[in-house]
């Protein structure tokens, strides 16, 4: 989760950077135009323009390359890095050319803040340290050419110029120390602001971004500035990159068009529920202003799915429809108890008497042992529709393992050994003899699937404290039957707790479906895991006591 969040922040910073670094290009091209426009107006009389002219041609040539480069796919990082260093080295060179005292020293605040806001604070930081350093080398060259010191030759500097400037040391190191204070000065500020910023702007984009609701935006002129991902796939967008700059009336459907329209117009707040797409929405559009009463920016619109309410409203009118039909077939299920009841009563009393044959003697025994069949399932079904709160008192597990075991053991099933690892004690919550019923309906599933296999089985009966299932699993205690039988079809895993759902002959097909009505009864869940002919392993997590 948290690598797809910094891909996502990634891809969304890529662009960003990108932006800024043809702004950075455009920044550059403006002060080398306007630099070379200055420089043709203050050439000198004989008409020559001088190396600082060929070095503002060569920053104008320099963004070809950049541009260069980018198309090619360098990336955007690496290229802003190093378009800021030749930066660093272009300026000092025009210092150089011009004096240290001129206009274009001046060219290092705009380059220590493209570099703040650009790059990092330390890069920027880094690089007010790199114009300080070319500063003093250039400061220490000047010095060397005063005529009154060493009268250094300085290649391509004008001896006008180093006469026009101060290169004494009460002046440079005053100059130097200063400059290179406001470099840094500078440097940190932007910095601070420029991580600020993106710090916000991370955040507000990863909140409209993972929003659950759809964030449509327009400027006054009508025209979408953002649109995140769920409002795109509400409104039919499959990149929502392709919306922004478009019109609205081009954009989105006319519905929503005519909210913006009537937001736009000055309505404080214009909400309506739609149907676009064929899927409800609830559209709320609300106008941007500066302050209250202030001039109108544009407008954005909150645009919320309802088929989830839909569904919600279905579920509950279906839920309402099985407990009234629950009801209702509780109340039929004790009313044919009765009648059941006097029906087996006949049959035993008929089957007392003296019958004219031994075939009706034989029916009445099939009659009572559907009887007592039908009886069975009605008491299972009672159980599973009953509503009876769960009883929660404090025990041991353990024990109630343990007794189950033994009571499993006692079946006298020969051919499936028990193995048990069962802790001293294990304080758990809820009604024991529930649990019970819940373990030994377990217990006898295992021994008919072993029997099943026709072989000598195993059955594993483990008890101890674990994590409940699902993504946020809680603290609890876990009980677990695992045997090698036959196992459990995979076209069927997803059946077996249904109620009346069998496999067997014999069954009735409520045990399982009881069972996980017990154990939800008690705050926990049953779960199963099996592959046909290897076995399964029904696992019960109980919350922890």
């Amino acid at each position: 989760m948290v690598g797809a969040t910094s891909r996502r922040t990634r891809r969304a910073e890529d662009p960003r950077l990108e932006s800024r670094l043809k702004w950075l290009l455009l920044g550059r091209l403006s002060v080398a135009v306007v630099g070379l426009g200055a420089t043709l107006l203050a050439r000198g009389a004989d008409g020559s323009i001088g190396y600082p002219y060929l070095v503002l041609l060569v920053a104008c040539l320099i963004n070809l390359v950049w541009l260069m480069f980018a198309r090619a796919g360098v990336r955007p990082a690496d290229l802003a890095f190093v378009q800021i260093f030749v930066d660093v080295l272009l300026v000092g060179l025009l210092v150089y050319l011009t004096g240290i005292g001129g206009v274009f020293a001046l060219l290092y605040f705009g380059v220590i803040i493209a570099a703040a806001m650009i790059v990092s604070l330390r890069a920027a930081l880094a690089f007010a340290s790199a114009a300080s350093i070319v500063l003093a080398a250039v400061s220490i060259l000047y010095y060397l050419a005063d005529p009154g010191v060493q009268a250094l030759r300085l290649p391509f500097v004008d001896r006008a110029v180093i006469e026009m400037h101060n290169t004494r040391l009460s002046f440079l190191l005053p100059f130097l120390t200063l400059f290179a204070f406001l470099l840094h000065v500078v440097a940190f500020l932007a910095g601070k602001l420029s991580a600020e910023i993106s710090r916000v702007r991370i955040l507000t984009d990863e909140i409209l971004l993972n929003m659950a609701g759809g964030v449509l935006a327009a400027d006054r002129s009508g025209a979408v500035q953002f649109i995140n991902p769920q409002a795109a796939r509400l409104l039919g967008f499959r990149d929502p990159d392709g919306a922004r700059g478009r019109r609205l009336e081009d954009a989105v459907p006319r519905k929503v068009v005519e909210l913006f329209q009537r937001a736009l117009r000055g309505d404080d707040r214009v909400a309506d529920e739609l149907t676009v797409h064929g899927a409800p929405l609830r559209v709320v559009v609300s106008p941007l202003r500066e302050d209250p009463g202030g001039p109108l920016r544009g407008a954005v619109a909150l645009i919320n799915d309802l088929s989830l309410r839909s569904q919600i409203e279905e579920m509950t009118r279906r839920a309402e429809r099985f407990q009234a039909l629950l009801e209702m077939s509780a109340a039929m299920a004790h009313e044919i108890r009765n009648p059941l009841a006097s029906i087996r009563g006949a049959a035993q009393e008929l089957g007392t008497t003296k019958l004219p044959k031994e075939e009706d003697r034989t029916l009445l025994g099939v009659v009572i042992r559907e009887s007592d069949r039908l009886n069975e399932i009605i008491s299972e079904f009672l159980e599973y529709a009953s509503d009876r709160p769960t009883e929660l008192g404090l025990f041991d597990l353990a024990d109630v393992v343990r007794e189950t075991v033994l009571l499993l053991e006692a079946r006298g099933v020969h051919n499936v050994e028990i193995r048990r690892e069962i802790p001293r004690t294990l304080l758990c919550r809820g009604e024991p003899g529930k649990l019970k019923q819940v373990f030994l309906n377990l217990g006898i599933n295992a021994f008919d699937a072993i029997l099943k296999s026709v072989k000598i089985g195993h059955l594993d009966i483990r008890c101890r404290p674990g994590r409940g299932p699902g993504p946020d699993p809680g603290d609890g205690l876990l009980v677990e039957f695992q045997d090698d039988g036959c196992g459990i079809p995979r076209e069927n895993l997803g059946r077996i707790f249904d109620p009346f759902f069998t496999t067997r002959t014999q069954g009735i097909g409520m045990g399982l479906a009881i069972a996980r009505k017990i154990v939800r009864g008690h705050g926990g869940e049953i779960t199963v895991e099996s592959e046909e002919g290897k076995g399964a392993t029904f696992r019960v997590w109980l919350p922890a006591s």
